[in-house]
């Protein structure tokens, strides 16, 4: 498999590879390259906090001690921070890297908002748990999940008195797209969802006397339908398949989505549901490593300063101030805006977060500082222009591994986009420059920004 093929696959299916890593894969065909992929992310590790204090109170009689639950919350508030630098991190390192990757992807597809930290990582190990796995269990327990239910009022759905959020985000932003159903349809499920809960230490409850045992008609079709039997016959629609395959496509192909190819796609989804099977598929495909699909999508905030880590690991001293770089960006782990996360492509550069974007590189490993004068710095830090982070950067790592390449090597590894014109003439004539020196300065280009 070429190089800049192993490159690409790896910026989008992973966090990106370093360079010893793609050139021993250059041996192998695409085939075996793909299947080398997917089995690093047959065995999905959880990631988690010390949370044995919401343990050992599990482990005992909780009935009842809801106050004393609350205090335990607050308690450890706090470990929200802890929580964030850990997952970052993990992204940055993870050999289950296509699992990582499935694990943010769908965390921007099934959204929840959660203060109460056990249930948001119960959450996103779940995510991890069913990333590559079956759309319809997936999605089954999705609806089961604690943060799910509180966030979108599925825990208030009670027979007489159906609460419609969950049935219509369902439908909407989770499996069908707008269109595709009625809002009979949207009334019909809610009720199916009736008596949903979840105890305190977040295992799945069906409450009996709130829940609606009646008939209900739901696309045609009509019995004493549950939750899980509306997820069925929601997978059973192609609609579903092309919606999802829709939506991976925009975020690992390209934004401007060919119906084409995901036409492709949902034939192959809609058979199983298997969401390995369709990536593997996807990561097959001739098209996917077009020129026209190559370096053509923003980074993500997220995706930005795992790049950076790539080639330089670096490591905040505070994990505040790396969740204010976060939300500086826009976009911090835990905190999406609304039910359906953060828009990506474009929404993701303006004027001030491009100023941002292009000198992170030389914040975090050359002590540099990031101009600001907007009012998200100046709320989050009490003060202005040119505070400085504190970054400590491992370049013996960069030495290792990006120190024997030459300058077309270098580029190549670092830069999605080949580059062309004034700016690679630009790097040819150079001279002088370290090869540190020189990585800093490809990682505060345009380029740079796009993977």
């Amino acid at each position: 498999m070429e190089l800049k093929n192993i490159y690409h696959l790896y910026r989008r299916a992973a966090f990106g590879i370093r360079p010893s890593e793609a050139k021993k894969l250059t041996s192998f065909t695409r085939e075996e390259v793909v299947d080398k992929l997917m089995e690093g992310s047959e065995n999905v590790t959880p990631l988690t906090v010390d949370l044995s204090e919401f343990d050992e109170f599990f482990a005992g009689d909780f009935q009842g001690k809801l106050k004393e639950f609350r205090k335990l919350i607050r308690k450890n508030a706090s470990k929200h921070l802890e929580y964030n630098a850990a997952w970052l991190e993990r992204i940055s390192t993870s050999k289950e890297a296509l699992n990582e990757r499935m694990t943010l992807f769908w965390s921007n597809h099934f959204v929840v908002r959660d203060q109460v930290l056990y249930y948001s990582v119960q959450y996103r190990n779940m995510l991890r748990e069913h990333a590559l796995g079956d759309f319809r269990d997936f999605t089954k327990e999705i609806g089961k999940a604690p943060s799910m239910m509180k966030y979108l009022n599925t825990n208030r759905n009670k027979k007489g008195n159906p609460n419609e959020n969950y049935a219509r985000e369902l439908l909407e932003l989770f499996t069908l797209g707008e269109g595709n159903y009625t809002e009979d349809d949207i009334k019909e499920a809610a009720r199916a969802f009736t008596g949903w809960g979840s105890r305190m230490d977040g295992s799945f409850i069906l409450n009996e006397r709130r829940h609606d045992f009646s008939t209900k008609n739901f696309m045609g079709w009509k019995g004493e339908l549950d939750g899980d039997d509306i997820v069925n016959i929601i997978c059973k629609q192609k609609a579903c398949a092309t919606f999802i395959c829709t939506k991976l496509y925009r975020y690992f192909v390209n934004t401007n989505v060919n119906p084409d190819h995901v036409e492709e796609m949902a034939e192959v989804f809609h058979k199983d549901h298997d969401i390995k099977n369709l990536m593997r598929f996807l990561f097959m495909s001739d098209w996917f490593y077009d020129a026209d699909n190559v370096g053509n999508k923003i980074k993500s905030p997220i995706d930005l300063l795992s790049s950076i880590y790539r080639v330089v690991p670096f490591e905040f001293e505070d994990h505040r101030q790396q969740l204010f770089v976060q939300r500086l960006l826009g976009q911090s782990l835990l905190e999406p805006p609304n039910v359906a996360g953060w828009p990506g492509g474009r929404s993701w550069i303006n004027s001030h977060t491009l100023m941002i974007r292009m000198k992170l590189a030389s914040v975090f490993l050359g002590n540099g500082m990031i101009p600001s004068e907007s009012f998200q710095y100046k709320a989050a830090q009490g003060r202005t222009f040119g505070d400085r982070l504190k970054v400590s950067s491992d370049w013996s790592s960069f030495s290792n591994e990006y120190g024997g390449l030459e300058f077309e090597g270098l580029a190549e590894a670092i830069c999605a986009p080949e580059l062309k014109g004034g700016t690679a003439q630009m790097f040819k004539e150079v001279d002088g420059f370290s090869k540190r020196e020189i990585s800093m300065q490809l990682m505060s280009l345009p380029e740079f920004q796009l993977t």
